[in-house]
């Protein structure tokens, strides 16, 4: 009797219902918090960018950025985030007591999840916008303070794509009562029609409301749209990569007709150490003549060019015709690359512009040909941990008949060496 009684006894306290402090932590914490950062360092050496050694035009500088991030996870309904960043100059300032002010909010936005239909997702504030490998809109995380965009976006993901859509306010004018300025606009969708594999289509539309002076002398504003598709996929060791678009509109008053391309095969091979040779194509077309009132020259949107068109950033996404060959090996913590672009221009009497859209050279005769260049770029990278990299890279850029008549005649050289901490 009394062992019954002792069984009956343990068996309503193992069954009985659990303590309050058990139940909270057996529940999910209504707000998970994260904390992310970067600190990179890099000093970069570059000498004759004009072209010509007639001129001391060599600099040497040291770029800091240090970015913070926290983000706040509320019932997996609602994520924020802020990203402060500071980016500099080493010895911008007039003096070690004076301050440039150098620190910002990077990005600060809040992500609305679960709206209603599974997959659908609301992000409203200061965020980057990558998509592809860049070439149109990017984060431009080469660059010491990165671009970010103020504005919303809405993605539908349920599965195995997504589709996107967002707008963004570029640039805010203010005349009297009125407020004009430009936007940028777009639809994304990106689907693995093969394992692995990315298939992707977008439509994109830049409108600046800014009266400005267009070939003819006239004033306009300017409304790009464009129309384009990527594909990146595996096939076996073979490796394709492709990108098209096509742009049409008007530019400051101009009708624009606009058509760029990009082509990357590469082959795979190795085990301890993966050697991969690859070859590519990048084109896009230039303005044929500067005052008949309508352009070719395609419009690079805002893109992160610097890992494209040569390392030195000689070139962007715009009047070009660009085949380049290259190999790199990777083995354990260890990557090293070699890269040789060729760089002519799509046309003789168009513009040749930097990665930042500055022009560099204008002969709108002609005369000076289409051969800008060749360039050479060697990376080599090292992981020191899981989220620590020590990089060194080198460039030289030989110009070819446009680019010495234009420009300059001598070669430039361009370095660097990079470390980033992560966290």
């Amino acid at each position: 009797m009394k062992r019954a009684i002792l069984l009956s006894f343990l068996a309503l306290v193992w069954d009985a219902p659990a303590t309050a402090a058990e139940e909270a932590a057996a529940k999910p914490p209504e707000i998970v918090w994260s904390f992310s950062g970067e600190a990179r360092f890099r000093p970069e050496y570059r000498s004759d960018f004009d072209l010509t050694r007639a001129v001391d035009d060599e600099r040497r500088e040291g770029f800091m950025r240090l970015r913070l991030g926290v983000g706040a996870t509320i019932r997996d309904d609602v994520r924020l985030f802020f990203q402060a960043q500071d980016s500099r100059i080493a010895g911008e300032e007039a003096s070690t007591l004076s301050s440039q002010k150098n620190t910002d909010l990077h990005q600060g936005y809040v992500e609305v999840r679960r709206l209603g239909v599974a997959g659908l997702s609301l992000t409203i504030g200061r965020q980057e916008l990558k998509y592809g490998d860049e070439r149109l809109i990017g984060a431009a995380g080469w660059d010491n303070v990165g671009r970010a965009f103020d504005g919303v976006k809405i993605r539908f993901a349920p599965a195995r794509y997504f589709l996107d859509g967002f707008y963004a306010r570029i640039s805010s004018v203010t005349s009297g009562a009125a407020t004009s300025g430009s936007d940028l606009y777009g639809i994304e969708v990106q689907a693995p029609l093969r394992e692995g594999g990315e298939y992707g289509a977008y439509g994109l539309g830049f409108v600046d409301s800014v009266q400005a002076a267009g070939e003819t002398g006239a004033p306009g504003s300017t409304s790009i749209h464009a129309l384009g598709g990527r594909m990146k996929d595996r096939f076996g060791r073979l490796d394709v990569n492709a990108e098209l678009v096509w742009e049409t509109g008007e530019s400051r008053g101009d009708d624009l007709r606009a058509l760029a391309g990009a082509l990357e095969a590469g082959g795979t091979w190795g085990e301890a150490v993966k050697t991969r040779a690859f070859a590519g194509y990048d084109y896009a077309t230039g303005d044929e003549a500067s005052t008949d009132g309508e352009r070719q020259e395609f419009f690079n949107f805002f893109p992160t060019n610097h890992q494209h068109y040569g390392y030195a950033d000689f070139e962007g996404w715009r009047n070009i015709v660009s085949p380049y060959v290259g190999v790199s090996f990777t083995g354990g913590k260890h990557f090293g690359q070699v890269k040789l672009h060729d760089f002519s221009l799509e046309e003789a009497g168009g513009t040749w512009k930097d990665a930042g859209g500055a022009v560099l050279g204008f002969d709108p005769t002609g005369s000076s040909g289409t051969d800008v260049g060749r360039e050479l770029d060697l990376t080599y990278r090292y992981r020191w941990m899981e989220k620590v990299t020590l990089e060194a890279g080198y460039s030289r850029f030989d110009p070819g008949g446009f680019a010495e008549a234009t420009r300059g005649p001598d070669a430039s050289d361009w370095g660097y060496l990079m470390l980033t901490f992560g966290f």
